[in-house]
């Protein structure tokens, strides 16, 4: 069971300030309720599925959440950990990962290398 913590609320809260996000009350019917949870995607809030449904249907481009920041960085780092143990000595038998291409949903992203990380603004071939 999780319990509230006020001052992460506000520490995520400031971060979405930071991040020019702005706060929209508002009330939704049954049938929009539904609709808008059918749309959701696993792990998704309500919230966030409304506000990517949003974005894109305005065509408007907007920067990442600070969430989705966090989750893309969290990624770059678990590919590096993962590179640099597959190089380890006492790794004889392999599989060695040389390089791995961390995505995020606009096909851009990071080659991830045991030297660099060097972003790409489309799948490199």
């Amino acid at each position: 069971m999780t319990t509230f913590d006020p001052e992460r609320m506000v520490a995520h809260r400031e971060l979405l300030r930071a991040a020019n996000f702005k706060r929209v009350s508002f009330f939704l019917c049954d049938e929009s309720r539904r609709m808008l949870a059918a749309q959701r995607r696993r792990g998704e809030s309500l919230s966030n599925a409304l506000n990517r449904l949003l974005s894109n249907t305005s065509g408007c481009a907007r920067n990442e959440s600070p969430e989705d920041a966090r989750e893309f960085a969290r990624r770059v780092q678990h590919a590096r950990n993962e590179i640099l143990h597959s190089l380890r000595p006492s790794n004889t038998n392999g599989p060695y990962t040389l390089a791995v291409c961390v995505l995020r949903p606009d096909g851009s992203g990071v080659r991830v290398t045991p030297d660099s990380i060097e972003p790409f603004d489309t799948l490199p071939p």
